[in-house]
Formats: structure tokens, sequence, C-alpha cells
């Protein structure tokens, strides 16, 4: 038979702990919960540099003359620098239209270098140097290597790329772009075959 208890005094009999053998259970205190540590985001070293709105920008590269062995190709194996050779680079301006243009002329080695002034970055094409200038080959001093060739675009207008060099100056950001390389080729050559 058995029998019922009014479900009050059940569940004080639950509450605390007498088992149906009248024995009391202790139960152990619920273990404590861990701690959740904090999150506190790594902080960097030191601050990455903020980009200025202002840049000096300086175009480099190199122009060459291209060997007879590679003429109608892009090839500069075998090609030497072309001393004094002069260049032309242009910047376009938000509009696009001309707001720079530089001469720069070739060293001995076939390395050539062109700046423009402290200028705001909103000024350029697009508001990015390497989209708003190009370098274009004008002259060689050399009768025997006076041909331009299109050779990364120096007659199109060879575009700039970015290498990374990049440094804070007094206010504004120094930035060196490159272009190139760039090639003449002689207009005149001599045939591989003879007949």
């Amino acid at each position: 038979m058995a029998v019922f208890l009014p479900l009050s005094v059940f569940l004080s009999l639950l509450a605390t702990g007498v088992t149906a053998d009248n024995s009391y259970t202790t139960s152990s205190p619920p273990p404590p919960l861990p701690q959740q540590a904090s999150y506190n985001p790594p902080t960097p070293a030191t601050p990455p540099p903020a980009q200025c709105d202002k840049l000096l920008v300086r175009v480099e590269g190199m122009a060459y003359c291209q060997s007879c062995t590679h003429r109608n190709s892009w090839s500069l194996d075998s090609a030497k620098p072309l001393p004094k050779a002069k260049v032309s680079v242009t910047c376009r301006d938000a509009k696009n239209r001309v707001m720079g243009w530089r001469l720069a002329v070739v060293d001995e080695n076939g390395y050539f270098l062109a700046e423009f002034g402290v200028t705001k970055v909103s000024d350029f094409y697009m508001g990015d140097p390497r989209k708003a200038c190009y370098v274009r080959l004008l002259a060689s001093p050399d009768i025997k290597c006076n041909e331009p060739t299109n050779i990364n675009f120096g007659i199109e207008g060879a575009l700039l790329r970015d290498e990374g060099k990049r440094w804070h100056g007094q206010g504004y950001d120094n930035v060196v772009y490159a272009t190139g390389p760039l090639a003449f080729r002689p207009a005149i050559c001599m045939p591989k075959h003879h007949y």
C-alpha cells in the first residue's frame, strides 16, 4: 500500500535531503564558477604610421638600348644602359588634366629619377599617383640606338609601381614609385642570316 504524502510535505523532505531510508544526505556545495578572464585586445608596441594627405612623389626607372638580337620582342637580354637618354613623367589631376610634367635624364648606369613637389593626394587623378602618372620615352642621344620601343609601354605611357619605398617627412609622405624598364633600339640592325 502506497503512502501518499501531501505535496508540501514531500517537497520539504526533498529540500532537507531525506531519503527513502530516512537517512539524511548532505550535498556538497556547487563548485565555484571559473572566473572568466576579461579580454584585453593586444595593443601594438608602436602604432602604424598614419598616411598623410600630402605626398612628395618621385619616379625612378631604367632606360636601355635593346640588342638587335631581340628586336621586335620585349626582351632586354644583352641590353645596355643608354646614358643621357630623356624620358618624360606626366601626372594628371583629379579632373584628368595634366597637373605636372618632368623631364628626366638617364645617368651612366641607365637610371633616371624625376621629382614632383609636395602635392595633396586628392589632387591626383583618382587620388592615386600610380593611376595618375605615366612615363614615356622622349629622345636618345645615340644615333645608333634612337628608335623608341613600346617595351613596358614606353611609347604609350608606362604605369607606376609601388615597391614600398615610403617614409614620413616633415608633414608629408615621401614616396618613390618605379616604372619600366624602358628601351630604345637600333633603327638598323644587320640581318641575322647572310644570303
